[in-house]
């Protein structure tokens, strides 16, 4: 089994560059982070994780390689001052952080190509890539990964993410080696994370593929309706509360956005009734010791966050920080461990200017599809529907994992395919003047 992991991951790796396919460069991007999550080593002290091998070798190979073909594909990059705002405020952050001017600045950097690099190396190859090839390329691929979860959820025990932690004796990563934490059921629900470093993580890898295979529905093919369908079952598996509320909302607005004014209305209303009538069960839910991520255990988080956040409310006190703050106050009632929300990690370490930069990132994304939308309505819906509840996500539940990373390869892909196709005005132009 040992050798199997491996050589899974040397496969990867070896097709992401030995091919000249960008759908297969997603897929093997993607299939990357999903598969070698933190904490899976070669070497007891790495440069870079198996699963940014790829993503690196990839931004060095634009670097040093950076032709017209490339200055093209980055002349059309529409988000590039908002791009370049939110690095800056990382370098600040880094620089003026507690870690020290030099050492903050390279960690700084490490952090934002280990997030958004992925965004950046996605577009490019998004350029070249059409998205029912990528589909129909992800199929079985999904198809088998969805199975792991069944397989999960039945056993009780998630015995893959076991002997993947084997096959990799370096591991450092969130779970322990023979621990019983590799399974995460409640007394209240089945909870299942296959390859990922948590339930929530892998509910937000699942809410990206339900958006992006959400269009693929309207054609009704067998194929695909299996596929949502066992989607649908695998969000519900999966035991995330945020990837049900956020895979609800997109499908409910993605069936009635094109209706009638009249039948959007009786939807909005229905949805205004379902918030009072089911949002105290689920306030009930949170608000339970016993429940997860609890209401009172937020506040405490919040709290600690706040008082962090005060000593420098511009830039921050640098990366690496909270991680320190939660060793310092983790007593079981100040923190539990972990920052629910991206709100707390980017206050305290990144502060208002890491902070104010981020959510200009997700505007500008979300104006770029906008603007882009004639080009390819379906891209531009997936698009914009990831980057909206990937945030969500963030915002409620944190960035546990690589979810973010995960997300941003997606949008990036979206962006970069709308960018390369012409307006259909512009294809009619061209015929009329030939």
């Amino acid at each position: 089994m040992t050798y199997l992991i491996l050589g899974s991951c040397a496969l990867l790796i070896f097709v992401f560059f030995r091919t000249h396919d960008a759908n297969v460069k997603i897929a093997s991007l993607l299939g990357s982070i999903v598969l070698f999550s933190g904490g899976f080593y070669f070497i007891s002290q790495p440069w870079i994780a198996p699963m940014h091998i790829p993503l690196y070798c990839s931004l060095l190979s634009f670097a040093l390689f950076y032709n017209e073909d490339r200055r093209a594909i980055m002349r059309e990059y529409p988000i590039k001052k908002w791009t370049l705002f939110l690095f800056l405020s990382f370098l600040a952050s880094g620089f003026f952080g507690d870690e020290g001017q030099i050492y903050g600045c390279y960690t700084a950097t490490r952090f934002f190509l280990d997030s958004y690099g992925f965004f950046l190396v996605a577009f490019v190859l998004g350029s070249k890539c059409e998205y029912e090839e990528l589909a129909n390329l992800l199929f079985w691929p999904v198809i088998f990964y969805c199975a792991f979860g069944f397989l999960e959820a039945a056993m009780g025990y998630n015995y893959i993410y076991s002997w993947m932690i084997d096959s990799f004796p370096l591991y450092e990563g969130y779970l322990g080696k023979m621990s019983s934490e590799m399974n995460y059921f409640d007394t209240w629900r089945i909870r299942t994370s296959i390859t990922t470093i948590h339930p929530t993580t892998l509910g937000a890898l699942l809410t990206v593929l339900f958006i992006f295979y959400l269009p693929m529905v309207k054609r009704k093919e067998a194929k695909f309706l299996c596929l949502f369908g066992i989607l649908c079952v695998m969000i519900f598996l999966s035991g995330s509360r945020t990837a049900w509320v956020c895979s609800a909302l997109y499908g409910l607005y993605y069936f009635i956005k094109d209706r009638k004014l009249m039948v959007k209305m009786c939807f909005y209303a229905l949805c205004v009734g379902a918030v009072f009538y089911v949002g105290n069960e689920i306030l009930s839910s949170f608000t339970a010791e016993d429940r997860g991520s609890s209401i009172d255990m937020r506040q405490r988080n919040l709290l600690v966050c706040y008082l962090a956040f005060i000593d420098k409310p511009l830039t921050g006190h640098g990366f690496n920080y909270i991680g320190t703050l939660i060793d310092r106050n983790d007593s079981g009632y100040a923190v539990d461990g972990a920052m629910e929300s991206v709100v707390y990690n980017t206050m305290v370490e990144q502060g208002i200017l890491g902070m104010a930069t981020y959510l200009l990132f997700v505007f500008a994304n979300l104006f770029a599809f906008r603007k882009l939308r004639k080009r390819d309505e379906d891209v531009a819906d997936i698009g914009a529907g990831i980057t909206v509840m990937i945030t969500l996500f963030s915002l409620m539940s944190g960035t546990l994992g690589n979810l973010h990373s995960m997300a941003y390869i997606m949008q990036g892909t979206c962006l970069g395919i709308l960018c390369y196709k012409k307006d259909p005005e512009e294809g009619e132009n061209e015929k009329d003047s030939v």
